[in-house]
Parts: C-alpha cells; sequence; structure tokens
C-alpha cells in the first residue's frame, strides 16, 4: 500500500482496517473512531504465529507509517486462535496491500519498544532506548540537560546508538559499520499540531545521505522524537543489507 507525501494523515476506517488486515498474522480488524478521527479502540483476531505484543508494535508502525498516525497501545486489543482460514485467492484491495506488507520485506521492520529514563548528576538525564529488529533487543544510550530541546535532542542520539548497533550486528567486518550523526531536533507547530522534526545524516563509506523524519506529537514528545527519528533511518538503514 503506497501512499503519496500529500495523502499522508488522510484516512478512513475502512483504510486503517485494510491496513491492519494485510499485517501478517491477523485475521480480522475492527477500528473504532470518534468523529475527528481520534481512534478510542482497535481490536484484532489473529493467528497464534505472532506474539500479541509483537502484532500491537506491528499496528503502531503501520498507522504512524502508512498515515502518520500514533495510536496508544493500550487502545489495541489482540484475541488469538489456533484456526486457520480457507485460503482463497481474490482479486481485492487487503490482497494487494498485502503483497507490500512487512512479511514479504527480506528484513523486519526496526520497532521501539522502550525509553527509560534515569537521573545523572545535576540537571543531566541518561535516556536509554530499546529497538528490536527481527526479535533482537539494541540499547542505546545518551546524556542530556534537562531541558526541552536537550531532552529530544538525547533520545534522538539514544535512539541513533541502538540503530547503529542494530546495524553492527549485520556486519562481519567493522569497516563496514555504518554512521548515523543527529543533524537536529526541534518541534514545530504547523496546521493545529505540534510535530518533532528530526534531521539525520547517514554515513555509508563515503556516501553521506541526508535523512529526515517528522511525527506528530501526540503524548510524550520524547516518543515522539524517537518515532520520527525511526520513520528517518528504518529504511535506509534495512537498505544497507
Amino acid at each position: 500500500m503506497t501512499v503519496r507525501p500529500e495523502e499522508r494523515g488522510r484516512w478512513t476506517i475502512q483504510d486503517a482496517e485494510r491496513l491492519l488486515m494485510s499485517l501478517n498474522g491477523v485475521l480480522s480488524a475492527r477500528v473504532v473512531a470518534r468523529p475527528g478521527g481520534a481512534i478510542d479502540e482497535i481490536h484484532l483476531l489473529t493467528t497464534d504465529d505472532i506474539k500479541p505484543k509483537q502484532t500491537v508494535r506491528n499496528v503502531e508502525s503501520a498507522l504512524l507509517s502508512y498515515f502518520d498516525l500514533s495510536v496508544d497501545h493500550r487502545k489495541i486489543s489482540v484475541a488469538q486462535t489456533d484456526r486457520r482460514p480457507a485460503v482463497v485467492p481474490v482479486e481485492d484491495e487487503p490482497l494487494h496491500i498485502a503483497q507490500h506488507s512487512e512479511a514479504a520485506q527480506p528484513e523486519g521492520r526496526l520497532l521501539f519498544v522502550a525509553h527509560r529514563i534515569e537521573s545523572e548528576r545535576a540537571n543531566q538525564i541518561r535516556h536509554k532506548v530499546d529497538i528490536e529488529w527481527n526479535d533482537e533487543l539494541f540499547t542505546g544510550e545518551a546524556v542530556g540537560a534537562d531541558v526541552p530541546k536537550a531532552k529530544l535532542e538525547a533520545v534522538s542520539a539514544a535512539t541513533l546508538q541502538a540503530l547503529e548497533l542494530a546495524a553492527r550486528s549485520r556486519v562481519e567486518d567493522e569497516r563496514r559499520s555504518i554512521t548515523l550523526a543527529l543533524d537536529g531536533t526541534k518541534l514545530v507547530d504547523a496546521f493545529d499540531r505540534t510535530f518533532v522534526l528530526v534531521a539525520v545524516h547517514a554515513i555509508n563509506g563515503r556516501h553521506i545521505t541526508a535523512l529526515s523524519g517528522a511525527t506528530p506529537v501526540t503524548g510524550s514528545p520524547d516518543r515522539a522524537a524517537i518515532m520520527a527519528t525511526l520513520q528517518a533511518t528504518d529504511r535506509w538503514v534495512r537498505g544497507q543489507f
């Protein structure tokens, strides 16, 4: 399912349910939303091949990637069954979407797992960000001042370090490791919403690529910074292997 840049943020309940039905292991999906677009509930029936926690992460990532839609994981309920539906090949839109689903890609998406903070010396906070890639966990760390801008930059830097560790696990020669350098993290007000913008320089050998990501702040700005950092780097990192 390809979404043009000008269409990001536009969606219907039917669009969202078709997208969720394309995810690996999902048998049925029901989205409950209030007028104006806020999602109240997501109910999924899945096979028992995929852990519920992984399904919730897939849902969060898919909605964010395709529709710029951030959903609290507590609004997503997953029920499992060991029954398998009969496979009936029909030319319908959900089948078309499934051809572009994460299951069809050689490497799974880089998924956000957790963000933790620890107090350091006076007015300093250590941020730890856990990223999962193909069932492996990678943790990045960064220390920043306890002020809004520095906190956002530190959490983005911690995310980039976790991504570098994930990428390093795919190569045997350290000289082939990639570098992700944070260019900046910023809060921007636009269209009656607040966004976190993240700019990154991705370096592989002599090649430098400018990357960027943007995520609306619907809860914690720190979480939005993590998701914007992943949005900027996910495809580029996976494309190196």
